[in-house]
């Protein structure tokens, strides 16, 4: 069994390593366009080197720059889901947590389902998009906050929360208009009174 070449390994991770320290404020600023949050960035920049760390200890890494930006994409679109995830979590207990009001069990359940499609469409939204109409939304921040954290315009900040409010609108009625397609007749023409 041959041993392992020390020097390669070493010239390997000093390529990672230098790599890292070369592109650490790119990386920053690119996970900054996933997450909002520094302790997030701070997080998902260590983990980005970590992975990439332990990457090279399995297979050489031949470009090490354009790996730790493909492995800083692949930790921040894991973050994002975990996110939209516990949000979904979030809204369903929130709901849950309502006093019954009086009404049917279907209304219950439509209600439900209707949560349910404005947590798909958010998840659906670009991925600036998405970080700003949450930001707005579900944070309740201002515009001119949005735009100093995200160190975006106040006009930019606008934007993307009027196209996030189009998109789940129109994601919520492509959904509704599919699902009174998929009704019988009869049952369509009730569900309009």
């Amino acid at each position: 069994m041959a041993k392992p070449d020390n020097n390669k390994t070493s010239s390997i991770l000093s390529s990672v390593y230098s790599a890292f320290l070369g592109s650490e404020s790119a990386l920053r600023r690119y996970l900054g366009r996933f997450l909002y949050r520094q302790e997030d960035i701070d997080d998902m920049v260590q983990e980005t080197f970590l992975r990439a760390y332990r990457a090279t200890r399995q297979r050489d890494i031949e470009f090490p720059k354009a790996y730790l930006f493909r492995v800083a994409k692949s930790v921040a679109m894991r973050e994002l889901g975990r996110k939209a995830h516990q949000m979904t979590d979030y809204l369903e207990e929130a709901a849950a947590e309502e006093a019954p009001q009086p009404g049917s069990l279907e209304e219950h359940l439509q209600a439900e389902q209707t949560i349910q499609l404005y947590c798909n469409a958010i998840a659906e939204l670009p991925p600036q998009c998405r970080r700003v109409f949450l930001m707005r939304k579900y944070q309740a921040l201002s515009h001119k906050e949005i735009a100093r954290e995200l160190n975006i315009s106040v006009g930019a900040v606008e934007k993307q929360v009027t196209l996030g409010i189009r998109r789940c609108m129109t994601y919520m009625e492509k959904q509704e208009a599919a699902a009174d397609s998929s009704l019988p007749p009869a049952h369509q023409e009730h569900s309009h009174d």
